[in-house]
């Protein structure tokens, strides 16, 4: 018989089934790493998706603030919420953070996503019973250069439409078609067009290979609706505020009260103009202040027929034109600039018109008042228009066959239905604030910026 001490020999050296146990002590680790192995993929899968529903989520936001809807238990939760569930987010409500600023972004909108996800096979270890998945995005809302023509017609084809070969000369501001056709902005020939940028929900067509598009930011189509930011404020009631209720006729000082001059002269400044004003083969010089015209003001064909300030100076004292219908009731005015006449006129940078030089009384019209027909504001070939603050005529299809520029201070800004040329007009904006025309048409984007 083998003594004890002996087998306890044998047995500390037998090392038979030595395997089988390591590998069953071994197996929970290692199921557990093999677990956590496949439930980390399973949450960077989810982490990669919910970051995209942050990014959604973060731009929605965004947009509701370019929209004026900053509040963010309301606008902006809501709006992060929607897109991030169309994202297949499936964790607790976004956090929102507006306005969020740091060392890249001021004025932005922040969005914090947050998962808990069980641990499906890592479990093994408690401490991966589950995991939060955490995301952020940042988007920023960035203004573009002001808008310098804005065509406001929502449907219609080439609302933009530039025939032969002329020049849009606006390097330094925006051009927006508010058309959603797919010619929004439309260019025939050799048509060429020099500007900030276009934005339109629409498309940009043309007729011909020759064309030429010269822009410092991309342009935007199928981009948001630019409103009017003069509708609230350029209306009847306004203007009736503002003089017209209490304007006297005006008179010349060689002719007297008549509706067609061939040379008037001394209107007071803050009068109606009855019937309108119509220049042959002549120059009325305005003094500075602002003018009521109840017609049209025609500029005839001839040698040139002139309307001007030469007591105005850019920048300082200036002359407002407003064309309006008569007392009880009828057509507004309107404007048409005949072969070689001759328009030079800039705005008042003080007063309740400053920065505005040419206005047609559109928005909030009596009953009794009516607008001329859409294609009413004309300027033939060969005409000059020398202008400087805000030409507005936002129901009117303004055609230029001319070449409107700023002079001075840059400020030449447009708002009408459509728009047409064949001339080689110059717009900017980079003077308006010395015309104290502040409340230029701004564009705003968003983009992701972390």
């Amino acid at each position: 018989m083998r003594e004890p001490a002996s087998l306890l020999r044998r047995l500390f050296h037998d090392k038979r089934g030595l395997s089988a146990v390591t590998v069953a002590v071994s197996l929970p680790v290692l199921f557990g790493v093999a677990g956590l192995g496949i439930d980390t993929g399973l949450w960077y899968t989810i982490k990669r998706q919910n970051q995209s529903a942050a990014d959604s989520a973060a731009l929605s936001a965004a947009y509701e603030v370019i929209a004026s809807n900053t509040n963010v238990a309301t606008n902006l939760t809501p709006a992060a919420s929607q897109a991030a569930t169309r994202n297949n987010y499936g964790g607790t409500t976004p956090v929102v953070t507006y306005p969020y600023s740091d060392a890249i972004v001021t004025g932005g909108v922040r969005v914090t996503l947050s998962q808990t996800q069980n641990a499906w096979f890592s479990s093994w270890f408690p401490a991966f019973s589950a995991f939060t998945i955490a995301n952020a995005a940042v988007a920023a809302v960035n203004s573009l250069p002001p808008v310098c023509m804005l065509a406001l017609n929502p449907t219609a084809n080439d609302a933009v439409n530039l025939a032969g070969n002329p020049t849009i000369n606006a390097p330094t501001c925006t051009i927006v078609s508010d058309s959603d056709s797919s010619s929004a902005f439309h260019l025939q020939g050799s048509a060429t067009i020099n500007a900030a940028t276009l934005i339109t929900p629409g498309q940009i067509s043309h007729t011909g290979a020759a064309y030429t598009i010269n822009l410092s930011y991309p342009a935007q189509t199928g981009a948001n609706f630019v409103p009017d930011p003069y509708a609230s404020t350029l209306t009847h009631t306004n203007f009736l505020t503002n003089g017209l209720s209490t304007a006297s006729p005006c008179t010349s000082s060689t002719s007297g009260s008549i509706t067609t001059y061939s040379n008037p002269g001394g209107y007071k400044p803050g009068c109606v103009i009855a019937g309108g004003l119509s220049i042959k083969n002549s120059t009325v010089n305005l003094s500075p202040g602002t003018y009521w015209l109840t017609g049209d003001l025609n500029l005839q064909n001839g040698s040139g027929a002139t309307l001007e300030c030469t007591t105005c100076s850019n920048g300082g004292a200036g002359v407002t034109i407003i064309l309006t219908a008569p007392p009880g009731g009828g057509t507004v005015g309107t404007v048409s600039l005949g072969t070689n006449a001759n328009l030079n006129l800039n705005a008042p940078n003080t007063g309740p018109f400053a920065g505005m030089v040419l206005i047609q009384d559109s928005n909030g019209l009596p009953a009794a008042d009516h607008l001329p027909n859409p294609d009413d504001f004309n300027a033939q070939a060969n005409g000059s228009e020398t202008l400087s603050g805000l030409v507005y005529f936002p129901q009117a299809a303004v055609t230029f066959q001319g070449t409107p520029t700023a002079a001075g201070p840059q400020c030449l800004v447009l708002v009408t239905n459509t728009f047409s040329m064949q001339g080689n007009p110059g717009f900017a904006t980079s003077g308006c604030g010395s015309l104290g025309l502040n409340n230029l048409p701004i564009v705003k984007t968003v983009y992701l910026a972390e």
